[in-house]
């Protein structure tokens, strides 16, 4: 979080601390969850802390000048922000490149760049509803959507700021009460607006500016009501003892099931703005553990520590072959976080914190030159990044002894005795088929937020016989196989998937980034498939999606029945308009993302597959088969676990690309097998 200065020509000890507390909080959040399950409050520490020094410094330049000079503000904010943001965000240019799959690269770059120009909490945003963007690696530049959020903030701030001082002067009101009114108003329609988002839907709702405007208003608010009132040193104490023990209360009990920032947010947000007002001092035993010498270092480094801490902890387990859950690797993620941080605020944060005489125009030239230097090295490893899965994927076209599935019922093959497997772990997220809009075609997968059914075509138009698959991505992943099988029996094979959505009529949940909410786009989407699948009237429709799903605030499979209903009221449609209906059964779950585990050193096949007992679960799909016995099921259990494992390599090739999607290599050694249950069918 930004360490903005503090207010005018005095230091506050209490700040300093306060900063502590926060990046305290975030740290012991990210490293060892369980012990601060509402850790994750410090951010909102930092935003009122913001909030406050920020609208202080420019209602005193209001009040002294009568305006803002915009030019030196957002010099002080480049200054004081952008040496020390880039050179994280080139640390961890290069860290990716040392030490990320390569299948991981183009993310970070996109990354990258909206960290340089403060956009990623809008890239967040959009993720969240990207279907590529499903079980993808942790990002190392995850926290940067912070930064973001408050940069946005000191963007239109000081304009409004600006903006109603003239008004105010031209109809003669107050300069503070004018700001209060109208600041306070944009900080209600915030909160309110936080509120709705949390419950609606909070996934975005977490990470936009506009649910976040209004924690850092209530620093601004307090910053302009603040001189005109004043408090005896008990009611002073007392009110800062309460306001870090709700802040501490928030930290303890608050947990990322939450719906946040909404009305929760209210108690570690008017936490920290009761202990920033006490301004309490060394006098205070509360003031004197503020200022005291370890909680006034750890607020100096914070704004560092904060940019350095996440980078450390998604980077340690590849360069140490370990994770942090433990106490000593959690104590050595802290210390490397925190000797990063010392040399940051001490070679970056102080060489660039105070203006030059005389200078204008140099931290612009400053913010443009590493503005620069991090687009270069985001286009380099967004390049790299594909022309090594290029070269990867070439090469795996020529390579033998890899026959995947076909091991399992010709006994005249094998795989290769090297013990080698494709497609090479580091490749494998991108081993994803055309359907995700790679090699030349465009993606043909709906997203979350369409309702609009987008289809991806295979075979001969108007081919001997016409099929559809409907489903999730667990219908995408098939799609490499029935493009084979397309080709190969002259048939025309249509893919309708859309992102994380059954083919149901049962009004789903959808859940991302622990927030769940109703997911209607799915429900509309369903109905229009079968109104195109009625039309069409295909030879055979094939359903296939995850055993996961659930209703609304649900968890997968405690109304497996209820979605399976739903799946036959849409199926029986079908079925009375003379067409038939298969289901594919489930696709097996490991319990780890499989290229990570095998990317480990001293993985083995052995290690990173998961039990029958665990990786097996019916579904949605059995059920609705177990109602129906007219949908045909179509078995695939056993191409995927033998001798009660499912083994993550099976003849030489990667079964899956994280923990339950295909590999498009695998899938393609499954077509003859798939074929031929499909002219049974057929």
């Amino acid at each position: 979080m930004s360490a903005v200065g503090v207010g005018a020509h005095t230091f506050r000890t209490d700040i300093q601390g306060m900063r502590a507390i926060a990046v305290g909080a975030v740290v012991v959040y990210h490293v060892w969850p369980a012990w601060l399950p509402g850790g994750y409050v410090g951010v909102d520490v930092f935003f009122v802390i913001s909030g406050y020094l920020i609208t202080g410094l420019l209602i005193r330049e209001l009040e002294r000048s009568g305006t803002i000079s915009l030019r030196d503000f957002y010099a002080r904010r480049i200054r004081r922000l952008l040496p020390a943001s880039s050179v994280t965000l080139l640390a961890v240019a290069a860290a990716t490149v040392a030490w990320m799959s390569v299948a991981d690269w183009r993310g970070v770059a996109t990354e990258l760049l909206a960290s340089a120009f403060y956009v990623q909490n809008l890239l967040l945003v959009q993720q969240q509803v990207d279907y590529l963007a499903v079980d993808a690696a942790p990002s190392p530049l995850l926290h940067f959507w912070t930064l973001s959020v408050e940069e946005q903030f000191y963007v239109f701030w000081p304009l409004l700021m600006v903006a109603m001082a003239v008004l105010g002067n031209r109809k003669s009101w107050p300069l503070r009460p004018t700001l209060l009114v109208s600041l306070g108003a944009v900080c209600a329609l915030s909160l309110g607006h936080a509120v709705h988002m949390s419950y609606v839907d909070p996934a975005p709702g977490y990470f936009i500016t506009t649910t976040r405007i209004w924690e850092l208003g209530v620093g601004a608010l307090l910053a302009l009501a603040a001189p005109s009132v004043g408090l005896a040193r008990l009611p002073r104490v007392v009110l800062g003892w309460a306001g870090l023990m709700a802040i501490v209360l928030s930290t303890v009990f608050y947990t990322h099931r939450l719906p946040f920032p909404g009305y929760e947010a209210l108690l570690p947000t008017l936490g920290a703005t009761a202990l920033l007002y006490a301004c309490l001092d060394r006098s205070d035993h509360l003031g004197a553990w503020l200022a005291s010498a370890p909680m006034q270092y750890l607020g100096s480094i914070s704004y560092s520590l904060y940019l350095w801490h996440w980078p450390v902890i998604v980077f340690y387990p590849s360069v140490s072959g370990r994770q942090h859950d433990t106490l000593q690797d959690g104590v050595l993620v802290v210390v490397v976080s925190l000797l990063c941080a010392h040399l940051s605020r001490e070679l970056v944060e102080e060489r660039f914190r105070k203006a030059r005489p005389g200078e204008v125009y140099r931290p612009y030239a400053i913010a443009g030159a590493l503005a620069l230097g991090v687009a270069m090295a985001s286009l380099w490893i967004s390049t790299e990044s594909d022309e090594r899965a290029h070269a990867a994927f070439q090469a795996m076209a020529t390579v033998s002894g890899h026959p995947g599935a076909m091991v399992l019922v010709r006994r005249d093959l094998a795989a290769s005795e090297d013990g080698g497997f494709i497609p090479a772990a580091d490749m494998a997220r991108l081993d994803r088929g055309s359907a995700y809009g790679i090699a030349g075609s465009s993606k043909c997968i709906g997203n979350v937020p369409s309702e609009k059914p987008v289809s991806c075509d295979y075979g001969t138009t108007g081919g001997t016989k016409r099929v559809f698959i409907v489903g999730d991505s667990h219908a995408v992943h098939w799609l490499p196989a029935l493009e084979l099988i397309a080709e190969n029996a002259n048939w025309q094979i249509t893919g309708l998937t859309k992102s994380s959505c059954a083919f149901t009529d049962e009004l789903l949940g959808f859940s991302n980034a622990g927030a769940s909410r109703e997911y209607v786009e799915c429900k509309i989407w369903g109905e229009r498939v079968l109104q195109q699948l009625l039309q069409e009237k295909p030879d055979l429709v094939i359903l296939s999606h995850s055993a996961r799903h659930a209703l609304p605030g649900g968890r997968p499979g405690a109304a497996d029945d209820v979605v399976a209903r739903g799946i036959l009221r849409h199926t029986k449609a079908l079925r009375e308009a003379g067409i038939k209906v298969a289901a594919i059964q489930h696709t097996p779950w490991q319990q780890q993302d499989v290229p990570r585990c095998m990317a480990r050193r001293g993985a083995s096949v052995e290690s990173c597959s998961a039990s029958e007992d665990v990786a097996i679960y019916p579904g949605t799909i059995a059920r609705a088969v177990a109602m129906d016995p007219s949908i045909e099921l179509i078995e695939t259990l056993p191409y995927f676990c033998q001798a009660g494992t499912c083994p993550v390599v099976i003849g030489g090739v990667l079964v899956y690309r994280d923990k339950h999607h295909l590999s498009a290599t695998y899938a393609k050694t499954l077509a003859p097998i798939l074929e031929r249950k499909l002219r049974e069918l057929l």
